[in-house]
Protein backbone atom coordinates (compact mmCIF):
# COMPACT_ATOMS: atom_id res chain seq x y z
CA UNK A 1 0.00 0.00 0.00
CA UNK A 2 1.75 3.35 -0.94
CA UNK A 3 2.18 5.80 1.90
CA UNK A 4 0.10 8.94 1.92
CA UNK A 5 1.91 12.67 1.36
CA UNK A 6 3.45 14.51 3.91
CA UNK A 7 0.67 17.15 2.90
CA UNK A 8 -1.75 17.51 1.12
CA UNK A 9 -1.75 20.68 -1.19
CA UNK A 10 -4.01 22.01 -4.06
CA UNK A 11 -3.33 23.40 -7.50
CA UNK A 12 -3.57 27.22 -7.33
CA UNK A 13 -3.00 27.27 -3.22
CA UNK A 14 -0.85 30.43 -2.35
CA UNK A 15 1.66 29.93 0.63
CA UNK A 16 3.14 32.54 3.27
CA UNK A 17 7.07 31.62 3.10
CA UNK A 18 9.03 33.67 6.04
CA UNK A 19 11.70 35.71 5.29
CA UNK A 20 13.24 35.69 8.77
CA UNK A 21 13.90 31.58 9.02
CA UNK A 22 17.04 30.95 7.07
CA UNK A 23 19.39 30.05 9.75
CA UNK A 24 16.44 28.27 12.14
CA UNK A 25 16.53 24.39 11.64
CA UNK A 26 14.49 23.12 8.98
CA UNK A 27 12.48 20.56 11.43
CA UNK A 28 11.40 22.92 14.23
CA UNK A 29 7.69 22.83 14.37
CA UNK A 30 6.16 26.16 14.74
CA UNK A 31 2.64 27.04 16.97
CA UNK A 32 -0.17 28.03 14.89
CA UNK A 33 0.01 31.33 16.40
CA UNK A 34 4.17 31.59 16.24
CA UNK A 35 3.59 34.51 13.42
CA UNK A 36 0.63 36.62 13.87
CA UNK A 37 3.16 39.84 14.99
CA UNK A 38 4.94 39.51 11.91
CA UNK A 39 4.60 42.51 9.14
CA UNK A 40 5.66 42.38 5.95
CA UNK A 41 8.08 39.87 5.79
CA UNK A 42 6.62 37.11 3.90
CA UNK A 43 7.49 36.23 -0.03
CA UNK A 44 4.49 33.97 -1.66
CA UNK A 45 4.46 31.31 -3.62
CA UNK A 46 1.45 29.15 -5.45
CA UNK A 47 1.15 25.68 -6.17
CA UNK A 48 1.06 24.58 -9.41
CA UNK A 49 1.44 20.82 -9.07
CA UNK A 50 1.79 17.81 -6.59
CA UNK A 51 4.05 15.64 -8.43
CA UNK A 52 4.61 13.11 -5.09
CA UNK A 53 8.14 11.94 -4.87
CA UNK A 54 9.14 14.31 -7.58
CA UNK A 55 8.39 17.38 -5.44
CA UNK A 56 5.53 20.12 -5.74
CA UNK A 57 6.41 22.25 -8.43
CA UNK A 58 5.55 26.31 -7.48
CA UNK A 59 6.20 29.60 -8.54
CA UNK A 60 7.32 32.14 -6.12
CA UNK A 61 6.12 35.86 -6.76
CA UNK A 62 8.36 38.96 -6.28
CA UNK A 63 5.83 40.51 -3.63
CA UNK A 64 6.67 41.09 -0.27
CA UNK A 65 3.71 41.12 2.53
CA UNK A 66 1.87 39.90 5.56
CA UNK A 67 -0.24 37.04 6.52
CA UNK A 68 -3.02 39.68 5.44
CA UNK A 69 -2.02 40.05 2.24
CA UNK A 70 -4.44 40.07 -0.75
CA UNK A 71 -4.16 37.06 -3.15
CA UNK A 72 -4.92 39.04 -6.08
CA UNK A 73 -2.07 41.32 -5.55
CA UNK A 74 0.40 38.04 -4.83
CA UNK A 75 -0.39 36.67 -7.95
CA UNK A 76 -0.90 39.32 -9.90
CA UNK A 77 3.38 39.83 -9.24
CA UNK A 78 6.06 38.72 -11.60
CA UNK A 79 7.51 35.47 -10.93
CA UNK A 80 11.17 36.01 -8.88
CA UNK A 81 12.74 32.93 -10.39
CA UNK A 82 11.18 30.18 -12.93
CA UNK A 83 8.99 27.29 -10.77
CA UNK A 84 10.66 25.19 -8.65
CA UNK A 85 10.09 21.87 -6.84
CA UNK A 86 10.11 21.94 -3.20
CA UNK A 87 9.17 19.43 -0.50
CA UNK A 88 6.54 19.48 2.01
CA UNK A 89 7.82 19.90 5.25
CA UNK A 90 7.80 23.37 5.21
CA UNK A 91 4.36 23.27 4.89
CA UNK A 92 3.63 20.32 7.32
CA UNK A 93 5.87 21.84 10.49
CA UNK A 94 3.88 25.26 9.93
CA UNK A 95 6.62 26.85 8.68
CA UNK A 96 4.97 28.27 5.92
CA UNK A 97 1.54 29.37 6.21
CA UNK A 98 -1.22 28.68 3.59
CA UNK A 99 -2.98 32.04 3.12
CA UNK A 100 -5.51 31.59 0.51
CA UNK A 101 -6.37 29.84 -3.09
CA UNK A 102 -6.98 30.98 -6.93
CA UNK A 103 -10.18 30.25 -7.43
CA UNK A 104 -10.64 28.68 -10.14
CA UNK A 105 -7.30 27.84 -10.44
CA UNK A 106 -6.21 26.51 -14.54
CA UNK A 107 -2.83 25.76 -14.25
CA UNK A 108 -2.27 26.62 -18.11
CA UNK A 109 -3.97 29.83 -17.99
CA UNK A 110 -2.84 31.03 -14.89
CA UNK A 111 0.73 29.72 -14.54
CA UNK A 112 1.54 28.57 -18.31
CA UNK A 113 2.38 24.81 -17.08
CA UNK A 114 2.82 23.66 -20.48
CA UNK A 115 5.91 26.76 -20.67
CA UNK A 116 7.91 25.48 -17.48
CA UNK A 117 10.79 24.11 -18.19
CA UNK A 118 12.89 22.17 -15.92
CA UNK A 119 16.80 19.83 -16.50
CA UNK A 120 16.51 16.27 -15.05
CA UNK A 121 20.49 15.35 -14.11
CA UNK A 122 21.84 18.81 -15.35
CA UNK A 123 25.27 16.46 -15.36
CA UNK A 124 25.11 13.19 -16.88
CA UNK A 125 23.13 12.93 -19.57
CA UNK A 126 20.66 15.78 -19.03
CA UNK A 127 16.82 15.93 -20.14
CA UNK A 128 15.08 18.96 -20.60
CA UNK A 129 11.29 18.36 -19.35
CA UNK A 130 8.47 20.51 -20.53
CA UNK A 131 4.81 19.37 -20.17
CA UNK A 132 5.45 15.96 -19.01
CA UNK A 133 7.86 15.54 -22.05
CA UNK A 134 11.46 14.76 -21.43
CA UNK A 135 13.94 15.49 -24.52
CA UNK A 136 17.70 14.94 -24.41
CA UNK A 137 20.00 18.11 -24.20
CA UNK A 138 23.26 18.35 -24.00
CA UNK A 139 25.22 19.55 -20.72
CA UNK A 140 26.33 23.22 -21.67
CA UNK A 141 22.51 23.69 -23.17
CA UNK A 142 21.13 22.38 -19.71
CA UNK A 143 23.21 25.04 -18.11
CA UNK A 144 20.91 27.77 -19.57
CA UNK A 145 17.43 25.92 -17.43
CA UNK A 146 16.64 25.74 -13.72
CA UNK A 147 17.57 22.20 -12.45
CA UNK A 148 14.92 20.28 -11.15
CA UNK A 149 15.91 19.93 -7.81
CA UNK A 150 13.22 19.71 -4.98
CA UNK A 151 14.51 22.36 -2.77
CA UNK A 152 13.77 22.22 1.01
CA UNK A 153 12.55 24.88 3.03
CA UNK A 154 15.60 26.92 4.45
CA UNK A 155 17.38 27.04 1.07
CA UNK A 156 14.46 28.11 -1.19
CA UNK A 157 13.80 31.03 1.57
CA UNK A 158 17.56 31.98 1.22
CA UNK A 159 17.36 31.49 -2.48
CA UNK A 160 14.54 33.98 -1.93
CA UNK A 161 16.19 36.56 0.19
CA UNK A 162 19.45 36.74 -1.61
CA UNK A 163 17.18 37.39 -5.22
CA UNK A 164 15.11 40.41 -3.40
CA UNK A 165 18.06 41.70 -1.39
CA UNK A 166 15.93 41.46 1.87
CA UNK A 167 18.05 40.89 4.37
CA UNK A 168 17.46 38.20 6.90
CA UNK A 169 16.58 38.91 10.02
CA UNK A 170 16.46 35.54 12.32
CA UNK A 171 19.71 35.99 13.96
CA UNK A 172 18.95 39.26 14.83
CA UNK A 173 15.53 38.39 16.43
CA UNK A 174 17.31 35.95 18.27
CA UNK A 175 19.70 38.16 20.25
CA UNK A 176 16.95 40.34 20.68
CA UNK A 177 14.50 37.47 22.15
CA UNK A 178 11.83 38.73 19.69
CA UNK A 179 11.61 36.47 16.79
CA UNK A 180 9.03 33.71 16.39
CA UNK A 181 8.34 30.79 19.23
CA UNK A 182 9.06 27.32 17.95
CA UNK A 183 6.46 24.43 19.13
CA UNK A 184 9.18 23.03 21.57
CA UNK A 185 6.29 20.49 23.11
CA UNK A 186 6.41 19.09 19.42
CA UNK A 187 9.10 16.60 18.23
CA UNK A 188 11.06 17.61 15.54
CA UNK A 189 11.70 14.41 13.36
CA UNK A 190 9.33 14.17 10.49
Amino acid sequence: MARPPLVQVEPGEVIAIPLFLTSEPVLTRFRADAFRDRGDEFAFCRVIEDRRGSGIIVEVFDHVGGLDAAIADVVAADRLFPPVAITGLGIHKRRWRRVGTCEPYDRERDSGYSTIQLVLSPYDRPRLWQDGVETPIDVETAKGYESWRVWSADHLETRIVEALGHPSSSAADRRRGTGPEPDRAVATAP
